[in-house]
């Protein structure tokens, strides 16, 4: 992947940052480059750890394109494998969640496999000579559990998230300290035509809030809220008012501030006014001009609250369909010849935690062009 040039449009604008040029965002061949330099060497968050919290559970998942699967051992111990035999490449488990046997059956040929993913047995393989089960296993995929979530890599060399996000980690059980135990209460899921990028950009600053989301701006005092870069993450913290459209929640609740964590390169993780009130968002590219995102609640109780009703009838009702037409609408932009020079100038000002600056967005476009370079 060639060097990106951001040119100024006046002479006098060189210290202005700009914007990723427009086709980053439009082209097929880009997004190809990303499935293969980004998304199969990061860490992708893919499902609640309840999805495979008991022996035997199984899940599977879409990771830059390859299927793959997680599995909790009958030893307890969560395992992750590319959802394919090794024999003849037939996938072992349809698409979705279950309960596994102890040993893993390909529907083609019948190898039989642990949820360790060693061969157990392969018929008619005793006949042939050279034939090593060692050498026959599934092939692992890294996992690890975060935060109460599953995240995969398929680099088997990858740095552990721990270590890369152990701030964060401290940081979001300081503030919802039984992460581990919330259930999911309600998922909402959305095709955005958009790519998946133009989605993280709008996640990553407030400038567009007053504007945009006017109920938000009313539920948080804006003039405590900071947007700070982490490394491969960030964060956008304010003081909220308990009775808005958005958040009520009782005097004595242990955490009255809106803490939105994203974390990269696809997952916003977020802890939400209340007791035990937590929010992530997975955004899974599908295409260039694609991505499907999901958003899901998790509480104490899977049946929520009045409280917790109003924050999700919240999400469904106002914030998410006023962020769906802004990223589709900016994702018809980027193809317009009126967007000049292909890009845009991002307002990057001295303060590095202003709410109305786009720091973050310049952040995470700068990893986007170091991950393709």
């Amino acid at each position: 992947m060639q060097n990106v040039h951001i040119a100024p449009v006046c002479d006098t604008q060189d210290s202005l940052s700009y914007t990723l040029p427009a086709h980053y965002y439009t082209s097929p061949e880009i997004f190809e480059a990303e499935k293969k330099t980004i998304f199969s060497k990061s860490w992708v968050c893919v499902m609640h750890k309840s999805q495979v919290a008991e022996p035997n559970s199984y899940a599977t998942a879409k990771v830059a394109g390859e299927n793959v699967f997680v599995v909790r051992g009958r030893d307890g111990v969560l395992r992750a494998f590319y959802n394919v035999c090794p024999h003849r490449a037939h996938e072992l488990f349809p698409e979705g969640a279950g309960r596994a046997k102890n040993v893993i059956t390909c529907p083609y040929h019948a190898w039989a496999f642990g949820l360790d993913g060693k061969l157990v047995h392969a018929r008619n393989s005793e006949n042939v000579p050279s034939f090593c089960k060692d050498n026959a296993g599934l092939t692992p995929v890294r996992v690890e559990e975060f935060c109460g979530l599953v995240f995969v890599n398929l680099d088997m060399d990858a740095v552990p998230l721990i270590e890369q996000a152990k701030e964060l980690n401290d940081e979001i059980r300081a503030r919802c300290p039984d992460v581990d135990s919330l259930v999911p209460a309600h998922k909402l899921t959305y095709e955005m035509k958009a790519n998946w990028k133009v989605v993280v950009d709008n996640y990553l600053e407030c400038l567009h809030c007053q504007t945009a989301h006017p109920a938000l701006v009313e539920s948080i005092r804006m003039e405590t809220y900071l947007h700070k870069v982490r490394g491969i993450y960030t964060s956008q913290i304010g003081q909220t008012r308990s009775g808005s459209d958005a958040f009520t929640y009782d005097d004595e609740a242990p955490n009255t501030d809106f803490a939105a964590y994203w974390l990269w390169p696809n997952v916003t993780l977020n802890v939400l006014p209340g007791d035990g009130n937590y929010g992530v968002f997975y955004m899974f590219p599908v295409d260039a001009d694609t991505t499907i995102q999901h958003f899901e609640f998790y509480f104490r109780d899977s049946t929520p609250t009045t409280e917790q009703q109003q924050l999700i009838d919240y999400y469904k009702n106002v914030l998410k369909p006023e962020d769906l037409s802004i990223v589709e609408s900016v994702q018809r932009g980027l193809k317009s010849r009126g967007y000049r020079n292909g890009q845009g100038p991002l307002l990057i000002t001295d303060d590095k935690t202003s709410a109305i600056g786009e720091h973050g967005v310049q952040h995470f476009q700068q990893m986007v062009l170091a991950a393709l370079a």
